[in-house]
């Protein structure tokens, strides 16, 4: 993909740098190397027409001349030019993640069941949702929830587990708990086994036996919690 301008404006100056578009994005969330993104080295005041930006306001502005330092900071903080189709395939993938965070941890209020990825994508676009590429998706859950509340019955609840696993399996078990959950209490047992209460959205309860009872071959004891404390 050809390369597009990054840019940010301090103190009245602007600060621009040539980057790979799809490579910007990427480093923006931690996922590539500053020397994969960059073009050249050098700081622009107009990347058009090559005009550069002297070592005096680098200093001045950003209290460096380190130019990967300040373009470290354009990538982060200033704008980056998306080129129309990326942009729309960066929305998407946004999208899925949303809709398939959400599923994961609601539940329909009625059935007490998660609602299925396709019918949390189909209230997403009748609510005419907009996704922000540049947020993560965990930050604009929370978000479309509220929006697509009017097409959907749905609840954000949690529930609790009291849980015992087995010494052999309580090792490898305890990573996916807390992967899974917040572990309210915890024990491990003169046996070795682990007991704890887990904390979950209700959406993860099928999965927390799947996985437990995976890992476990079906020797995990497993039993909701009634006390709503």
């Amino acid at each position: 993909m050809d390369p597009v301008t990054a840019r940010m404006k301090r103190e009245g100056n602007n600060f621009e740098i040539l980057v790979y578009p799809r490579e910007a994005m990427d480093f923006r969330q931690g996922k590539t190397e500053l020397d994969n993104v960059l073009v050249s080295d050098e700081i622009f005041s107009d990347v058009e027409k090559g005009e550069k930006i002297s070592d005096e306001i680098l200093n001045k502005t950003f209290g460096t001349a380190d130019k990967k330092e300040i373009a470290k900071r354009i990538l982060k903080e200033g704008d980056i030019q998306i080129p129309k189709e990326l942009r729309a395939e960066l929305i998407e993938k946004k999208k899925q993640k949303i809709a398939g965070i959400i599923s994961r941890i609601s539940i329909n209020p009625m059935t007490k069941a998660p609602h299925p990825l396709e019918r949390i994508l189909n209230a997403m676009d009748k609510k005419g949702v907009n996704i922000n590429y540049y947020k993560s998706a965990d930050d604009q859950v929370q978000e479309v929830i509220e929006k697509i509340k009017e097409e959907l019955p749905i609840s954000v609840e949690n529930i609790k587990f009291e849980i015992k696993i087995p010494a052999q399996f309580s090792g490898a078990a305890y990573g996916k708990l807390k992967n899974t959950g917040k572990i309210l209490k915890e024990n491990w047992n003169n046996d070795g086994s682990l007991s704890c209460v887990l904390e979950i959205p209700a959406g993860l309860k099928n999965e927390v036996y799947d996985t437990l009872g995976s890992l476990t071959h079906g020797q995990v004891m497993i039993k909701e919690s009634k006390n709503k404390n």
